[in-house]
């Protein structure tokens, strides 16, 4: 009797364990799931006005994008630039689609160990017209790890990345794959539309070159042959000219530089299928040579190595053709 009893016993207690332990199954494993959440922003992009990015210390001061009479454009401090090409629809792309992949610390104490406390984080602030915020988050470390890829061709590996993450309002950080942190990194001028002059070569049809002492000239195409103040140029020469001098960027920032007077030098290069395009040169009081284009006319670039002139500016000897 007392054994039926015994197994009779232990059966509600083996019962009554199973049943606690479903019900912890049914309730606990959601809840814990559901700390992490599925996106950490969610915004209309359309919405946008402005993005605050305050980088690590080390480089430099806050700068803020900024929509302008439907122009976007970077600012620091009283330094106006156009941002880098893509820069403002990859940074919102980017932002939208952070999928948190773990949770991976819930206190504060934990942030410096993924950089995202207030000195080593980069902070991203996006707002819209009437400065509501429309998302405010850190992004810290990265760290990557290889992998093994058959496939990988030539040492048959390759690396999977990882970012971390969080809310600026919330001590929770979170893991995401990726690349994030290098996409969010660097200062104000590395978000800068460093272009100078930017065109298809075989657009171009005339270029006017304006020198000191009436030494200019122009360079003009007719019937598909170039001419050099007349007389006929050297095609190659001209040809690799203007694709070298096509996709021109700027070295330097001169965010100090003032033009006190007028252009030394200026080279307007006009053709089918473009927008004229004025380069101007400028000096200062120390010989200093700078350049600015109506295609960036916010940004002044010094010439420090004397590339650009040497690129740029060429006498009209070099484009006659040599007997």
């Amino acid at each position: 009797m007392s054994k039926r009893f015994d197994s009779k016993k232990l059966f509600y207690v083996f019962a009554l364990l199973l049943i606690i332990l479903v019900i912890t199954f049914i309730v606990k494993i959601p809840r814990e799931q559901s700390t992490l959440k599925k996106s950490v922003v969610s915004f209309d992009t359309s919405a946008v006005e402005r993005i605050k990015i305050r980088p690590r210390i080390q480089d430099g001061e806050e700068f803020v994008f900024f929509r302008e009479n439907g122009e976007w454009k970077i600012r620091q401090g009283d330094v106006v630039s156009r941002p880098r090409e893509g820069a403002v629809t990859n940074i919102l792309n980017d932002l939208v689609a952070i999928k948190p992949s773990a949770l991976v610390a819930v206190s504060k104490d934990k942030w410096k160990d993924y950089d995202v406390n207030d000195s080593l984080g980069i902070r991203i602030i996006v707002e819209n017209r009437k400065g509501k915020k429309l998302a405010d988050l850190v992004i810290g470390r990265f760290s990557y790890k290889p992998v093994n890829n058959p496939y990988g061709g030539y040492g048959g590996g390759s690396i999977d990345g990882t970012s971390y993450i969080r809310q600026y309002d919330d001590e929770a950080v979170y893991s995401v794959d990726g690349f994030l942190t290098f996409s969010f990194s660097g200062g104000f001028d590395d978000w800068r539309n460093k272009d100078l002059l930017r065109f298809g070569r075989n657009d171009v049809t005339k270029v006017t070159f304006t020198f000191p002492a009436d030494s200019g000239f122009i360079l003009a195409k007719k019937d598909n042959k170039w001419f050099c103040g007349g007389e006929p140029a050297d095609s190659a020469l001209t040809f690799d000219y203007l694709g070298n001098a096509g996709y021109t960027y700027g070295e330097v920032f001169a965010d100090s530089f003032k033009p006190a007077q007028k252009p030394v030098c200026q080279v307007v290069f006009e053709g089918n299928n473009m927008l004229n395009i004025s380069l101007k040169c400028y000096t200062d009081e120390n010989g200093t040579i700078y350049f600015t284009s109506s295609l960036n006319p916010y940004s002044y670039f010094s010439d420090e190595s004397g590339n650009l002139r040497k690129q740029l500016l060429k006498p009209a000897g070099y484009f006659i053709k040599k007997p």
